[in-house]
Parts: C-alpha cells; sequence; structure tokens
C-alpha cells in the first residue's frame, strides 16, 4: 500500500515488450478507452468471454492456477471451471480498478475487525501488516493509508512490461497525491530493499508485505499445513525476526461490483521480542491457510506455489 520517495525506488528498466503482449499497457488502454464511452454494464458483460479467451490462450497461467487449486481443495479444485473462476474474478477485480483510479468512481467497504485496526493504528512502534494477492491490493491501499492517518509503505516488484510498468506509475503518482501517507517501494533486483524496510519499522513506521507470492530474485521457504506445502518469500519473515515488531494480517476480498470487505486480524506475533523467521512462518501460515480456504476464488496468483503432500 504507496509517494515523494517512490522516485528513490524506480523499476529496473525492462526490455521492449510485444506491444500487444499478454502483458503490455495496450489492453489496459484499450478497456480505458472503451470505458470512456460504452455503458458499465456492457463494459462489464464484455468481460466475461474476453476472460474466457484469456483462460484458453494462457496456458502457463492457467495451468498454475489450477495446480495450486488441486492442492487447496483436491478434486474440485482442478476443474476447469474452477480455475475460470479465479480469472473471471481477477478481471472484474481489475475492471474496479480502473473504475475507481481513472473515473473516480467510489469503492464501498465492509471492515470486519475495527477493533485490531484502531489497535494497530494507537500501536506506538512499528509494524508489519501481511497480506495476500486478493481483492485489490492497489484501491485497498489507498483506503488503509487514508483510513490509517501515519505513514504506510508498500512493496511491489515492477511489471513484467515497460509499458505496463509506465502505466502503472502513472496510476501511482496520482494515488500518492490523494494519499499523502501512501509510499511505495519497489523490489528491484540487486536491491537493498530489506535493510531501507528495515530502517522505516525500527522508526516507528508501518510496512505492509504480501507473504504469499515467490517471484524474480524473492527468496524463497516451504511451510506446510494440513498436508497442504506453500512456497512463500522469507524476505517477511526476516523483517518480523530482524525488527521484532508486532504482525497483523489484512485480508482483502471482492463483495460485488465496487464493492469490498477488509478483514483484520489480531496480531499473530505481538511484538516486543525478536522471534525466529520458522516462528513467524508457523504464526502466518494457518492465518493465510484459513483466508485462502474460504476465498480461493480470489487468490490471484499465476505461479504454481502450492502443493500436497502424498497421503
Amino acid at each position: 500500500m504507496p509517494s515523494a520517495e517512490t522516485a528513490s525506488h524506480q523499476p529496473q528498466t525492462h526490455a521492449a515488450p510485444a506491444r500487444m503482449g499478454l502483458h503490455a499497457a495496450f489492453w489496459t488502454r484499450l478497456m480505458l478507452f472503451m470505458m470512456r464511452w460504452l455503458p458499465a454494464f456492457v463494459i462489464t458483460a464484455l468481460v466475461y468471454p474476453v476472460t474466457a479467451v484469456t483462460y484458453l490462450l494462457a496456458v502457463p497461467q492457467r495451468e498454475a492456477v489450477r495446480a495450486n487449486l488441486n492442492a487447496l481443495m483436491p478434486g474440485r479444485g482442478s476443474s476447469a471451471l474452477a480455475g475460470f473462476q479465479v480469472f473471471l474474478q481477477f478481471a472484474l477485480t481489475y475492471l474496479d480498478r480502473l473504475w475507481h483510479l481513472h473515473f473516480q468512481r467510489e469503492v464501498n467497504w465492509e471492515i470486519i475487525g475495527k477493533e485490531d485496526f484502531e489497535a494497530l493504528q494507537k500501536t506506538a512502534g512499528g509494524a508489519l501488516v501481511f497480506t495476500v494477492h486478493s481483492g485489490n491490493y492497489d484501491i485497498g491501499a489507498g483506503l488503509f493509508a487514508r483510513k490509517f492517518g501515519r505513514p504506510i509503505h508498500t512493496v511491489r516488484m515492477p511489471e513484467a512490461t515497460a509499458s505496463l510498468q509506465k502505466l502503472r506509475e502513472e496510476e501511482l503518482r496520482e494515488e500518492e497525491r490523494r494519499h499523502p501517507h501512501l509510499h511505495v517501494h519497489y523490489n528491484e533486483p540487486g536491491g537493498h530493499l530489506g535493510m531501507e524496510l528495515c530502517r522505516k519499522l525500527l522508526a516507528g513506521e508501518v510496512v505492509c508485505v504480501q507473504g504469499d507470492r515467490v517471484m524474480g530474485d524473492v527468496a524463497p521457504t516451504h511451510a506446510s499445513i494440513d498436508g497442504v506445502t506453500y512456497l512463500i518469500p522469507r524476505g517477511p519473515l526476516v523483517l518480523a525476526e530482524v525488527t521484532g515488531v508486532p504482525c497483523y494480517p489484512v485480508f482483502l476480498s471482492r463483495r460485488g461490483r465496487l464493492a469490498y470487505r477488509i478483514e483484520i486480524g489480531k496480531p499473530f506475533h505481538p511484538g516486543g521480542r525478536k522471534p525466529k523467521a520458522a516462528e513467524v512462518s508457523a504464526a502466518w501460515v494457518p492465518v493465510m491457510h484459513d483466508f485462502l480456504s474460504r476465498h480461493w476464488d480470489q487468490w490471484f496468483v499465476f505461479e504454481p506455489l502450492v502443493t500436497r503432500d502424498p497421503a
């Protein structure tokens, strides 16, 4: 969830992509053009056939999603329909994101765990917020920053293409203007982001990290629960180990068009001491697993990250 500091964390330069590749900004800009001229119900209706075509063509992503779901829900998760539901929810969420960021449509939020949110808000020192790739991270970050009233630092991976990265930077600059407490940091290969985030935490600020997805040069670790093994990033666990700050789970889920739920739980590490990374992992993964089991159709990871242990 991300200010003027972003300029010091510019992402790496990307190789020039195909103009109409899957990750090119062309498709988003085309969608924005259509959204300016077509009624909302027409745009929403178009999402379904477009998602179906994408689901058929994006073979590696489709098979990764189905493998993850089959590990979470043996038998049922491997169905074509289950995989399509993830792609569809992602598309509808992305559409909401464009409505909100580019057309200033208001988002309706249901907040669960207000007492825990207030406890996090009143925390005297730094705190780590763990979340996953679900719901709508970008517009959720803006809401969180607006209501939180303290500087919040979020971590992003650079986009897959230079054109999409340029579009994201334009969007984030506008979000930072609207939400001055929001600061974005890019996790670039060869960077020293971990050290900088550690300094922020020790200075009493809040850092939001995604504790579910391993990409690029991110160091991985394995964690198991109920016969399921997740490949999760080690970096957030090390931040908790080094700083000893409290760790809160925060999850986002979509309820309908421009309607979302934010769930804020009690800290799975209360702070006050420096735990081992393995201890943080053992506390975090059950919380994450519970949410993903309930909202599997909104887990937007398109890499194979979950396996089921042999019976």
